[in-house]
């Protein structure tokens, strides 16, 4: 009989460290909702919804399945965020030449014009942070993050772990009554 195989002891010193590293992308995942919630407050957009017009936007017409694979997300999650674009006009649905009963989501010409706005007033709150920052220390920032997402997706896969689930989508005010 086979003995299972233990890991060494980590290094509790790589343990503070990589919770730390953890903490501060937690922060700085809730600053960069906040912050998009401001800087879009116009808009009236949920940052799921936000978030499912640049994927339109960058990506073209796309299934349901097609955003439950780029998104990680349930179907139900996508549908329920489509609906309030769809009804807005900012997204359409339109039949799908390759399988009939997948139609696609496509940006509507305003839903375009949302997303180029949503882009553009990001490209300069960007533009306003790299100003201050330092070009060494944020590629290894992005190295660091990019080694724990590769080892944490890598963890949820030897375990069959299947992706975290996303919360649902909260309704936009100019959806509520439809």
């Amino acid at each position: 009989m086979s003995q299972p195989q233990t890991q060494p002891p980590a290094d509790p010193q790589a343990v503070f460290a990589i919770g730390n590293l953890i903490t501060v992308a937690r922060r700085l995942a809730d600053d960069l909702e906040n912050t998009a919630r401001l800087l879009h407050h116009g808009d009236d957009l949920t940052v799921a919804e936000r978030r499912l017009l640049l994927m339109l936007r960058q990506g073209g017409p796309q299934t349901i399945p097609q955003l439950v694979l780029k998104r990680e997300a349930s179907r139900q999650y996508l549908q329920q965020t489509l609906a309030p674009l769809v009804a807005r006009g900012l997204v359409a649905w339109q039949d799908n030449p390759r399988h009939r009963r997948s139609r696609l989501a496509v940006l509507t010409e305003e839903g375009a014009g949302m997303a180029r706005r949503v882009m553009q007033r990001e490209g300069e709150l960007v533009r306003r942070l790299a100003a201050g920052a330092d070009l060494a220390h944020t590629a290894t920032a992005v190295e660091a993050l990019r080694a724990l997402d590769d080892h944490l997706r890598a963890a949820n896969a030897a375990a069959s772990l299947p992706p975290a689930p996303v919360p649902p989508a909260g309704p936009s005010s100019s959806s509520s009554g439809s």
